[in-house]
């Protein structure tokens, strides 16, 4: 019976105009869930947590965290289609790679002042991609605390603005 069965799906087969595509969703799906793994171990020790979620697939933003010496400890790989960046070459450097000679001093000054007093900004500036080509930029940055007040990370919400 097997065998009948093998030989009629192999004529079947045959006649059939089925082109075969490799499977690749489960590599996109890991990416997606390793990302959010890695998202959500960072925040786990804040005092207030952040949607993934609602930033990254409603808010269309992209999220870059720092950690207390505003080192990058986290990207999403959204990242690159804004400036160019894989979000692990990013690992380690200072938010100060996407700034250039054309960037607003003013700008500037106002994000490391309220880094420097542990407060939120927003603020609109000139980032340069990785090729140096320039964008606009809409940041959104929040201290996270732990539940005893100590500045953990710096997070940072991006998109192009327009």
């Amino acid at each position: 019976m097997i065998r009948e069965y093998d030989i009629a799906w192999a004529k079947y087969m045959e006649n059939a105009k089925i082109i075969p595509l490799p499977l690749t969703c489960w590599d996109i799906f890991y990416n997606y869930n390793s990302e959010i793994e890695n998202y959500n171990f960072i925040q786990k020790e804040w005092k207030i947590k952040e949607n993934f979620s609602k930033i990254v697939n409603l808010e269309k933003r992209e999220i870059v965290i720092t950690n207390a010496n505003q080192e990058i400890v986290f990207a999403t790989n959204g990242i690159y289609d804004m400036n160019g960046w894989n979000s692990f070459e990013m690992i380690g450097k200072s938010p100060k790679i996407f700034q250039g000679k054309l960037t607003s001093e003013t700008s500037r000054n106002n994000i490391r002042t309220a880094i420097k007093n542990q407060l939120p900004f927003k603020e609109i500036i000139l980032n340069y991609r990785k090729d140096n080509s320039t964008y606009l930029c809409e940041i959104e940055g929040y201290p996270k605390f732990n539940k005893n007040g100590d500045l953990l990370n710096y997070i940072a919400f991006e998109r192009i603005a327009s």
